[in-house]
Order: C-alpha cells, then sequence, then structure tokens
C-alpha cells in the first residue's frame, strides 16, 4: 500500500467520521498484513503519468502505480480505476462489479 493512500485513508476518515477512528487508523496501519512503501522518484512519475492520461486523483494514481510496478491486482471499491489500462482489480464494496 502506498504511504500516500494510508494518508488518505487517515484524513477520510477524520473528515467524514471521527478524529479518534482516524487515530485508532493512524496506530494500526503499521500492524496491518500489509507493506506500506513510500513513494520513490520513479514511483512519482509513474503515478503522474497515470494521472496524466487517465480521469483518477492523485492519490489514486500512486495506488495505480505501485499495483502496476509489483503486477498484482488493486483492491478497490473505487469507479474511477475501472478507466485505467492494464490494471487488474479486486473489486470489493458490493454488488458492482468492474465492466
Amino acid at each position: 500500500m502506498s504511504a500516500i493512500n494510508v494518508g488518505e485513508v487517515y484524513y477520510f476518515l477524520r473528515k467524514h467520521h471521527s478524529e479518534p477512528l482516524a487515530e485508532s487508523w493512524r496506530e494500526s496501519s503499521s500492524s496491518l498484513p500489509v507493506t506500506i512503501e513510500a513513494p520513490t522518484v520513479e514511483d512519482i512519475w509513474n503515478a503522474a503519468l497515470l494521472k496524466g492520461r487517465f480521469p483518477i486523483a492523485y492519490a489514486d494514481a500512486f495506488a495505480a502505480a505501485l499495483a502496476q510496478k509489483y503486477s498484482c491486482p488493486l483492491v478497490t471499491g473505487d469507479p474511477e480505476f475501472r478507466s485505467v489500462d492494464q490494471l487488474g482489480l479486486d473489486w470489493i464494496g458490493g454488488v458492482n462489479t468492474p465492466s
């Protein structure tokens, strides 16, 4: 998981739910069964390239770039990712599946 997206989850929880929930996420994020990866300069360029080519948010471009870097599916429920070529998706969050 990109460190950019870890921060994105934190601010989303704080803004839309509560500070205690956001702080709980912050405290537990280091114990998740995922590797949190700070972006390299190459990762930043790759994310910028994806943002320039597809209608996705900049933070989402980091998630997509990381999935492409490791040739793994992106676990998401965000329909924005449907537009990104050569990106495998593991769809979560309901009945809407990628087309």
